[in-house]
């Protein structure tokens, strides 16, 4: 393997004296440094709306971008305030991923249409169309790219994603309210919309009083109770329990979940003619022998697994009292169930209406000459699906996230390990080694940081020779992968090699559970202060921003040294405890320079001190790694800088620095220094006025280290 290109050689890397382009760093260490900032002379004061990156430091009142932050926090889970109570499920990231993998198993159940109504069709050639309940929009999107003839309207509660076709937007509205709108639809379309209405027949009203004549309604839900063909489910299973459960409670928040067959009755007594109904099933999991049902089976558990929380937290909690941790506990035994491959259990799942209102002067415009049908629509039913008696019950058969993975062990249980604690949740495996939240919020502000390290390292997810294309490197291990975007974009880019990203103390695999990694990627939940026992040796071992984590830091490096390949690297990506400024304008009493102080007295108290970086370059060589290498690299506090990509280096870092302060203090200053929470919020006030202040000149130093094992090295 050859050093990069922008690498001084191994032993100009640590000779005695500096060489152009580098400063002096401790004992005989030699750092390849970032010039000196220059300042943009417009950059003074403070100017909070300089970000163009999600809206994140600009100041915005209407914009859909904006909107989401307008939630509430329960239970570990986000919900919409609009009309609060209305909508008993979340409107998080999770609950967004999993309703755009729901939107695969629709079409994986109608055979890649988006609809059975003639409007689905091609050439179909339909004007205006509403979607009721659009959730994150992937259907109104989708339809809105195969009908650019359309103009789609979707309509929900929470907002969903801005980037929409120019013949699609999206409105904030409540649908149980008189529907106002100008012109009628020739198609209307809505899905898995039961326990969110309470009056069906004031909607399916609705609907018909907004179609054109001969415009279409087609709704797509799911019966509330599972079934089983062969008796495999039993009346006190937990599933039968569970859905029991949420009927009652939607019963008392007034949103009762409505019967399929019913629905058909409304929309005929009403008007509406045409009417079919095509009653699908989606197997719990992978128990069938039809690969058809088999695959659908695959999506639907893995729909089931990451949705239950969701459909159960809210209406058991609102609905019929139970505690959050009862809520927990019950769920244990329903995964289970849903795992197991002995039950062949099935929900009439996309049981789809569709029905055509009678045009004023032609008869139904899905035949020209066929009469119109106001008869009560009968079902086209699924034949029975046979179980796959040839198959064991095997926890690790889905390759869906190992979501069918035993629950002891699987990414998909260890989410719900955790504890809340002043409004943000914390691991509780090997509870206080990692202090440092683990919620949604910190994990997208992991995923920003990464793209930080990206925009410094010109793209590159690292500066040891392994990160070189076509390096040929088999096995590698990231150490503390947090969401595992590292790790995933290290897989893609070398499909030649094992990634085995390693969660650190299991702080952030929440993430995982919702992430489709590349084949060559695994992740495993483990204690790196506990011994390592992996059974084959790394070519490149992986460690970014463990600072703080780490108990003994020259223990780690010995465990990492002896578990590589001669000839293989260890790379090191760690930032400064404090501050900088190169022209003074950071007072030594700044909100900042204390804070960070006061970290640092937190985290000896913890029994984990903040690890200066550079002494890390000495023990790697007193362990043994040659060829070492040691770039500094700079992230300012905002857009103070003149040069333009310190400009935007400093953008994305205020961003970072602004969401994630409040879970790098809060833990370390209640736990450890005995402040109370309201404290430390006055503390952070002053701090992020000094983040946003571009009079003040500040940034963080932070290094890329690798070393390498010898080659003649047989340990």
């Amino acid at each position: 393997m050859s050093a990069p290109n922008n690498a001084p050689s191994p032993t100009a890397a640590v000779a005695p004296t500096a060489a152009p382009g580098t400063q002096p760093g401790r004992g005989d260490i030699q750092v390849a440094d970032e010039p000196q900032l220059a300042i943009d002379p417009q950059a003074q004061g403070v100017d909070d709306a300089a970000s163009d990156i999600g809206s994140s430091v600009a100041s915005s009142k209407t914009s859909l971008a904006e909107s989401i932050y307008n939630y509430r926090v329960e239970n570990g889970r986000t919900y919409h305030r609009y009309k609060d109570g209305k909508y008993s499920y979340p409107n998080d990231e999770r609950e967004s991923d999993r309703l755009d993998l729901q939107h695969h198993l629709f079409l994986l159940t109608l055979e890649g249409k988006l609809g059975l109504s003639p409007p689905n069709e091609e050439g179909s050639k339909v004007k205006r169309v509403l979607d009721v309940g659009t959730g994150t929009g992937i259907w109104a999107i989708e339809f809105g790219d195969l009908h650019p003839e359309a103009e789609i309207i979707g309509v929900d509660l929470s907002p969903p994603q801005a980037e929409v076709p120019p013949n699609v937007r999206f409105e904030v509205d409540d649908i149980e309210e008189p529907w106002l709108f100008s012109r009628p639809f020739d198609y209307i379309h809505s899905r898995m919309m039961t326990s969110s209405i309470s009056n069906w027949k004031q909607l399916v009203q609705r609907a018909y009083d907004n179609l054109t004549p001969g415009g279409y309604l087609e709704l797509q839900e799911i019966d509330l109770m599972p079934q089983s063909d062969d008796g495999t489910l039993r009346s006190d299973a937990a599933i039968v329990r569970c859905f029991a459960l949420l009927g009652q409670a939607a019963t008392v928040l007034n949103r009762s979940f409505q019967d399929i067959p019913d629905l058909a009755n409304a929309m005929r007594d009403i008007g509406f003619i045409d009417i079919h109904i095509k009653k699908v099933k989606w197997p719990t999991n992978t128990w069938p022998a039809d690969p058809r049902y088999k695959l659908l089976g695959e999506w639907a558990h893995e729909n089931s697994m990451s949705g239950i929380e969701a459909w159960t937290m809210a209406p058991l909690t609102r609905g019929l009292g139970w505690k959050k941790e009862e809520v927990e506990v019950f769920l244990v035994e329903l995964r289970k169930e849903f795992r197991d491959r002995s039950i062949h259990a099935y929900w009439p799942a996309a049981a789809a209406a569709a029905g055509t209102a009678p045009a004023a002067t032609a008869p139904s415009a899905a035949s020209p000459t066929a009469q119109p049908t106001a008869a009560t629509a009968q079902p086209t039913e699924e034949e029975q699906i046979v179980p796959d008696d040839e198959q064991p019950v095997d926890d690790a058969a889905s390759d869906l996230g190992g979501s069918i993975a035993s629950s002891s062990t699987s990414l998909s249980e260890s989410i719900y390990n955790y504890r809340l604690e002043n409004g943000r949740t914390y691991h509780r495996y090997k509870e206080g080694k990692y202090q440092y939240p683990n919620d949604d919020r910190e994990l997208e502000r992991l995923d920003l940081q990464h793209h930080m390290f990206d925009l410094c390292l010109d793209g590159k997810l690292g500066v040891a020779p392994p990160n070189d294309k076509d390096s040929g490197v088999r096995r590698v291990l990231d150490v503390g992968t947090g969401t595992g975007l590292w790790a995933i974009e290290f897989g893609e880019a070398h499909p030649e090699a094992e990634s085995k990203p390693f969660i650190a103390e299991s702080s952030h695999s929440q993430s995982l559970t919702f992430v489709r990694v590349p084949p060559n990627v695994t992740f495993e939940v483990d204690d790196i202060d506990e011994p390592w026992i992996y059974s084959r040796p790394f070519d490149y071992i992986h460690s970014r921003m463990m600072n703080s984590s780490i108990a003994d830091w020259r223990q780690f490096i010995q465990r990492a040294y002896d578990n590589l390949t001669p000839g293989g690297y260890l790379e090191l990506k760690e930032v400064d405890l404090m501050p900088e400024s190169d022209d003074g304008t950071l007072p030594t009493d700044s909100a900042l320079n204390k804070t960070y102080t006061l970290i640092g007295e937190a985290l000896k108290v913890f029994g984990r001190p903040f690890q200066d970086v550079l002494p890390l370059v000495n023990m790697m060589k007193e362990v043994g790694f040659v060829d070492l290498y040691v770039k500094k690299f700079k992230w300012p506090t905002n857009t103070w800088p003149r040069d333009s990509h310190f400009k935007e280096i400093g953008e994305w870092a205020n961003i970072n620095y602004l969401s994630g302060i409040e879970g790098w203090v809060m833990a370390p200053f209640t736990r450890a220094l005995g402040w109370k929470k309201e404290e430390v919020q006055v503390l952070l006030i002053d701090v992020r006025k000094e983040f946003n202040d571009r009079n003040i000149h500040a940034y963080w130093s932070w290094y890329a280290i690798y070393g390498k094992k010898p080659e003649a090295d047989t340990q």
